[in-house]
């Protein structure tokens, strides 16, 4: 769909347009996010926890189906009622959602800050690797300062989030760019 060697001028313009517009959404959403980011942790957690509900509720779906036709579906309804548990804690229990989500991701930055260093020692005599390292330090001292103070932690989820929003929003708008100048030439 995005290669542009078969695309015409009329496609190219009506491209840029929705990369300018889903473009310019994500970048104000992710400026509000990276200057609001509680709110945005408190609004993933609760996407998250919609999520796990619905989830759950396939699971339990799905289980039912398999048992009326003569299945033994013991694990997809066991995995039902843990999704439809964890998203009802998720729901009812905000600030217990963003806190689970900060610790899991102070682990993962700490197991990849870990797997980072390790794999600079591999690296080492390759030039550039000790951006390596310097990333795993990183990750290691951000995992510690989110163990530290857990509301900071929590923060970083949305912050995470509206770096993701602003990058990706730049990129769509600099794709709704290119579209532009090759309808140009075309």
């Amino acid at each position: 769909m995005f290669f542009t060697g078969n695309m015409s001028r009329d496609e190219l313009i009506r491209n840029k347009k929705r990369f300018y517009l889903v473009g310019g959404v994500m970048l104000f959403i992710g400026f509000v996010s990276v200057s609001m980011p509680m709110l945005a942790s408190f609004a993933i957690e609760t996407l998250l926890g919609f999520f796990l509900l619905a989830v759950g509720f396939c699971n339990a779906f799905g289980a039912f189906s398999a048992a009326r036709s003569g299945d033994s579906p013991w694990q997809q309804a066991f995995m039902a009622v843990i999704s439809i548990a964890a998203g009802f804690i998720f729901l009812t229990h905000p600030l217990a959602g963003v806190m689970t989500l900060s610790v899991l991701l102070a682990f993962y930055f700490l197991v990849d800050g870990i797997a980072k260093i390790f794999e600079y020692f591999r690296l080492r005599s390759i030039g550039g690797s000790v951006w390596m390292l310097f990333s795993g330090l990183l990750g290691i001292a951000l995992a510690f300062m989110m163990w530290k103070n857990f509301f900071s932690g929590a923060a970083v989820i949305g912050i995470i989030l509206g770096i993701d929003l602003i990058f990706g929003g730049i990129s769509l708008i600099l794709l709704g760019r290119g579209c532009s100048e090759l309808a140009k030439r075309l």
